[in-house]
């Protein structure tokens, strides 16, 4: 170990001279011990050096994984209140699918057992007087029926004729809940009223409005046309609902 320690100090001579007339211009007494001394405080002062700009500089900002402890804090924030409204959406879909389903895709027994239940239950399900009123309701189409509402043969509507590019018309105030395409009614539009009423567009060419739209009555809303598998020519078929029961449509509605 002595030995070790005792060649660390040997002195060297560092000297620099011309290369032509070889005089000497520069010269400097060196041990071992000196050149690792240097070269540790050198070391360390350029470690320093970068834990000062990078801990109280600007600098932090780009290096990646460091950044500002309030920026952090405000990206967990943010990334909670994204997660919630991410759930939310996530059961508003749910719900809105489920009730979609429901007004387009309902299962045919179902929905006979409903419309006999709600007929023979002593109240008129075509709004009477004493239950809920449509007579506010304005025709959505001026033109013939062709096809009439049948429950019995799981035709919960009926079918207008009516002139090519003619406007379908909202029968009521409400809010558009469903403005899209499906399978057998083709571009199909559903507004929400009041008293819990809904009325259905099916087969039109033109979706006009669109989801979440509020309407007036009398509004267009669509262009007729014979979109979806359930149709063999331009009409509108057209449903009307309570409280998730078909009703007939056509005691309601002066088309002629």
């Amino acid at each position: 170990m002595k030995r070790f320690f005792g060649k660390m100090r040997y002195k060297y001579r560092l000297i620099v001279m011309n290369e032509s007339t070889y005089e000497e211009r520069f010269a400097m007494r060196l041990s071992r011990l000196n050149v690792f001394t240097v070269i540790s405080l050198s070391i360390l002062s350029m470690i320093v050096l970068a834990f000062i700009l990078i801990a109280y500089t600007p600098l932090r900002e780009y290096i990646p994984g460091y950044g500002n402890v309030e920026e952090r804090q405000m990206l967990f924030e943010l990334s909670l209140k994204t997660d919630s409204l991410e759930k939310e959406l996530q059961a508003r879909e749910i719900y809105f699918n489920a009730f979609y389903s429901m007004l387009l895709n309902l299962d045919s027994a179902m929905l006979l057992d409903n419309y006999s239940a709600y007929s023979n239950s002593g109240d008129n399900p075509e709004f009477n007087t004493e239950n809920k009123q449509a007579s506010f309701l304005l025709p959505p189409l001026k033109g013939k029926i062709v096809n009439k509402f049948d429950a019995s043969k799981e035709h919960y509507g009926i079918d207008i004729s009516g002139e090519k590019d003619s406007f379908i018309h909202s029968v009521a105030d409400g809010i558009v809940v469903f403005s899209d395409w499906t399978l057998d009614g083709g571009k199909t539009i559903v507004i929400q009223h009041s008293s819990n009423i809904i009325s259905v567009y099916k087969h039109n060419s033109v979706l006009i409005k669109q989801e979440g739209e509020s309407v007036s009555a009398g509004e267009p809303v669509a262009v007729i046309g014979n979109t979806g598998e359930e149709t063999n020519g331009p009409h509108l078929h057209f449903e009307l609902w309570i409280d998730q029961v078909a009703v007939n449509p056509a005691n309601h509605l002066s088309l002629e």
